[in-house]
């Protein structure tokens, strides 16, 4: 963490001391005495790599709204308040962690080692990460990040697919009926001996495309740890043209290192309202998060052109343009996912399988059409 440069707000110099103290060997630091809502902008403007603030005993969720002026600034706030309805504000308004209010070095220490490491993983990646998120349980998110990943393969991309669905996550399924080499799981309580060839061997191969399965067992997933994560996140780069995320839906410091890194986050809804409300939400912790509309591409999944509600009415709501549209064919994805055979090798002339070909065409560029000899040839006997 050599040369990370943090700003630490907190309300007196008595917990500005006790915080620098606690902060590693050879960081920058830069003070800010005060409250949030009083030294946020001064702090953003100096462009820190982190930030560390001392939120008090954050009494009201309204002491967050200072964060505003941090977006897309990594964020760890120091809280007496712990209990689930602070923390989902604090992730809405762009926090990274929240941690005790007078924590411990070596807590303080790991969490901005997390920020450092995904500094370092986003500096090292090599292939785009693609980062598929439910915006409401059974939207289809599983079934197009699994054949999307395998659209991609078979266009010649070095695709991998990762079930980062901790508790229930079911993407090989959608593919294949084989047991899977090993699961996240696994890598997870081997992550001392864990690097490229490992990894690599730990992927269940299906067809031309390369699938860690998630744990068979969802008590396993209370063992893997946002680093865990990061470190199949950077190794999977590394060889790969393109990483599939199924993340599923749930929001947390273990799905957040994923969609920290993702190159596109991929909402999935269906045109309800159900689903259409649960998609601003969403999008709304997104920006919180600090994720630039840029990154963030909604897909409709069973689109149907003559619905109730137009495409331009879900656009309307979400604030954002829909990305892409997938068209409802129930009979030939149900047989899909039934039988764990891709759509496009299953049922081809599908719409379905069109539109997947056409996403997946997007982002493996055509080979460079080599020009004839015939006229040459030809010329040469003239």
């Amino acid at each position: 963490m050599t040369g990370l440069r943090i700003a630490v707000i907190a309300p007196g110099a008595r917990q500005i001391e006790s915080l620098l103290g606690l902060l590693p060997a050879g960081s920058q630091a830069s003070a800010y005495p005060g409250t949030l809502a009083s030294q946020a902008a001064h702090a953003a403007l100096a462009a820190p790599d982190v930030l560390v603030a001392d939120l008090g005993d954050g009494a009201a969720s309204d002491v967050l709204l200072p964060l505003q002026a941090c977006a897309g600034l990594p964020v760890l706030a120091l809280s007496a308040r712990q209990d689930a309805e602070f923390l989902l504000a604090a992730m809405r308004a762009g926090v990274r962690e929240v941690l005790p209010l007078s924590p411990d070095g070596q807590h303080l220490r790991a969490a901005l080692e997390r920020i450092a490491g995904l500094r370092s993983s986003q500096r090292a990646a090599q292939g785009k990460l693609l980062a598929f998120v439910s915006c409401k349980g059974g939207s289809g998110a599983t079934f197009l990040a699994a054949n999307l990943a395998y659209a991609l393969a078979a266009q010649g991309s070095r695709t991998a697919l990762l079930d980062f669905n901790l508790q229930f996550g079911d993407a090989l399924l959608f593919l294949s009926d084989r047991a899977p080499v090993r699961t996240l799981a696994d890598l997870a309580r081997s992550h001392e001996r864990l690097d490229a060839t490992f990894l690599a061997a730990s992927m269940t191969e299906v067809g031309p495309l390369s699938v860690l399965a998630a744990a068979q067992d969802p008590a396993q997933s209370a063992d893997i740890l946002p680093d865990h994560l990061a470190s199949v996140l950077a190794l999977a780069r590394s060889r790969y043209d393109h990483v599939v995320v199924d993340v599923g839906r749930n929001l947390d410091a273990r799905s957040l290192r994923a969609l920290d890194q993702a190159d596109l986050i991929y909402p999935v809804l269906q045109i309800t309202l159900p689903f259409i409300r649960d998609g601003r939400r969403l999008l709304e912790v997104f920006g919180g998060l600090g994720y630039g509309a840029g990154r963030i591409s909604p897909v409709v999944n069973r689109h149907e052109r003559r619905g109730d509600i137009s495409i331009a009415e879900v656009e309307q709501t979400l604030g954002m343009a829909v990305a892409r549209t997938i068209p409802n064919h129930y009979a030939a994805a149900a047989a899909s996912v039934n039988q764990g055979v891709p759509i496009i090798r299953l049922a081809g002339r599908s719409p379905v399988s069109r539109a997947l070909r056409q996403w997946s065409a997007g982002f493996v560029e055509a080979p460079v059409a080599r020009r004839s000899w015939m006229p040459t040839w030809k010329r040469s006997l003239g």
